[in-house]
């Protein structure tokens, strides 16, 4: 069943979409994963989606051994708008995302894996 986006009224698919070229940009999120997203923005304001759903074929995907969390509809690489990062990280620890990945440019948040342990945090 497709996801009704107007459950998540600060997002859109578009922002979610694979940037594989093959799979005309399919957004297969979660929708447990956007709710706890959708809550997130509530709590620290606007967010810029850097990578969201991934299909097999998206070369990050297809690079990795097995298919990870992107790949099911259940993570999202983020960048805070307005919120400090700090305060960003406090609030993703509070609400208990299962990963949490910090780089540079972005922040890596996701509610599971399929092949790796969680609960884990981690700097790329």
């Amino acid at each position: 069943m497709p996801l009704n986006w107007s459950d998540y009224p600060n997002f859109s698919a578009y922002e979610f979409a694979c940037k594989c070229g093959q799979c005309n940009g399919r957004a297969d999120m979660n929708p447990e994963f956007m709710a706890k997203l959708q809550e997130l923005r509530n709590f620290v304001g606007p967010m810029r989606i850097t990578s969201g759903f991934r299909c097999r074929n998206h070369p990050v995907e297809k690079n990795k051994k097995r298919p990870g969390a992107h790949s099911l509809g259940l993570a999202a690489d983020i960048v805070p708008l307005k919120a400090r990062r700090y305060d960003l990280l406090t609030t993703i620890s509070d609400m208990r995302f299962k990963g949490i990945g910090v780089a540079k440019t972005f922040i890596h948040i996701d509610e599971g894996h399929p092949y790796a342990y969680r609960p884990a945090s981690w700097s790329y």
